[in-house]
């Protein structure tokens, strides 16, 4: 049953990102997310590998109860519907911005001051 934006509220999508917060942060989850990260280091890569595909994999199940298939597809769907209401609500945008920080780290400080400085 594929959820269609007209069906899926901004109220949805707050809660949606909540259960997806939520579910990221039972302690299976969090345990799992940390041996993933531990295995992955410092190399981005590893981590783009290890960790992401694991939290994906939990928000997949959370947005299946929210009418979206738990797929590829019902995630891009569901972030097309999270794009939208971002622009339209500032809880929405902060929510989705905490779920981007679990799903996307953060750049390795010496990575970053190369970028920046054009020398580490």
């Amino acid at each position: 049953m594929a959820a269609s934006i007209q069906h899926f509220s901004v109220q949805d999508c707050k809660a949606a990102l909540g259960d997806i917060l939520g579910a990221l942060q039972q302690p299976d989850n969090v345990l799992r997310l940390d041996e993933a990260r531990e295995s992955a280091g410092n190399d981005m890569l590893r981590s783009m590998q290890l960790v992401f595909p694991l939290a994906t994999q939990i928000e997949m199940e959370v947005i299946e109860k929210y009418g979206f298939q738990p797929d590829g597809d019902g995630l891009i769907r569901f972030t097309q519907a999270v794009k939208m209401y971002e622009k339209q609500d500032p809880e929405v945008a902060q929510l989705n911005s905490q779920l981007k920080s679990i799903l996307i780290p953060g750049l390795p400080e010496t990575v970053a001051m190369t970028n920046t400085n054009g020398a580490a």
